[in-house]
C-alpha cells in the first residue's frame, strides 16, 4: 500500500479552479520589492508556481516529498517547455539537498499545515530559513483565518461542472483538520469517483507570528488576500505570511 497521500490524488489535483489573477500580480510586486531573483518553491506539488514564477522571470527550483506529485509537475513543466531542477527532499532537510542560498522561498496552499506538531512545524521553518539569503523572504499562505475558523465550515464545494464535481469534508479534532476530498467524475465518455483525505494543523495569525520569530526569521508581515490588504482578524478569507529572515 503507497505511504504517499497524494498517489491517489496528484493526476486530478490540478482539477481546480484557477488561481486569482491578483495572485500573480502579488508576487510580481513582492519579488520586486525584495529584489528577488532565485526563488525556491519547496512543496511545489504539481508545479504550477514554478510555471507562473518563472514566466515573472525569476530562476526556480522546485521540491517536495511526493513522488506522485513531482511526476505530475514534471509533465506539466515539459508541455509548458520549461526546464526546471526538481527534487525529493522534505522540506524539514532543505540544507542537505540545497546549498545555494535563494532569494525567496514559498510554500503555499496550506503546504505547510502538513507537519501537525509544533517541533515539526519549526524544524520545517528553520529548515527554509537556512537555505535563504540574508534579508530573504519566505511566503506561506492558507485558507483557515481566524474569521473563518470562528464558525469553521464542514461542507466546502470546490469545482462543480458538467463533467465534473469536487467537493471537501472537513473533520476537526482540535487544531488537527482531516480534509477528505471527494471527486465525481460525471462525462459523456466516463463515470467514476475518487476519494483522498489530507490531514493538516490548524494554525491562525499568532501562532505564525511566534512560530515564525521563533524559527529566527527578523520579522513577518500579514496580508488578508492577493491585492495585498492587510490582515484582519475580524474579516479576513486568506492568510499569507511574509517573513524575512
Amino acid at each position: 500500500m503507497s505511504t504517499d497521500p497524494y498517489d491517489s490524488l496528484a493526476e486530478r489535483y490540478d482539477w481546480m479552479p484557477e488561481h486569482p489573477a491578483a495572485r500573480e500580480e502579488f508576487f510580481r510586486q513582492l519579488f520586486a520589492q525584495h529584489g528577488v531573483r532565485t526563488v525556491l518553491d519547496c512543496a511545489c506539488g504539481t508545479g504550477r508556481d514554478l510555471i507562473t514564477f518563472q514566466r515573472l522571470g525569476m530562476q526556480v527550483c522546485g521540491s517536495d516529498l511526493s513522488d506522485a506529485m513531482l511526476a505530475k509537475a514534471r509533465q506539466n513543466l515539459a508541455e509548458a517547455g520549461i526546464d526546471v531542477k526538481l527534487r525529493r527532499a522534505s522540506y524539514s532537510l532543505l540544507p542537505k539537498h540545497y546549498e545555494t542560498h535563494f532569494d525567496a522561498g514559498v510554500c503555499l496552499s496550506n503546504a505547510i499545515n502538513e507537519a501537525l506538531e509544533d517541533a515539526e512545524t519549526l524544524r520545517a521553518l528553520r529548515s527554509m530559513r537556512a537555505v535563504l539569503r540574508p534579508g530573504g523572504i519566505l511566503v506561506l499562505d492558507q485558507g483557515q483565518t481566524d474569521a473563518s475558523m470562528r464558525d469553521p465550515p464542514r461542507f466546502v464545494p470546490v469545482v462543480n461542472n458538467r463533467d465534473f464535481t469536487r467537493f471537501f469534508v472537513i473533520d476537526y479534532a482540535g487544531d488537527i483538520q482531516t480534509v477528505h476530498i471527494f471527486d465525481f467524475v460525471h462525462s459523456e465518455d466516463a463515470c467514476d469517483f475518487q476519494q483522498a483525505m489530507v490531514r493538516l494543523r490548524i494554525r491562525l495569525r499568532d501562532s505564525w507570528d511566534e512560530m515564525l520569530r521563533q524559527a529566527g526569521f527578523a520579522g513577518v508581515e500579514f496580508f488578508g488576500d492577493w491585492d495585498g490588504t492587510p490582515y484582519a482578524k475580524e474579516s479576513s478569507r486568506r492568510l499569507i505570511a511574509v517573513a524575512k529572515a
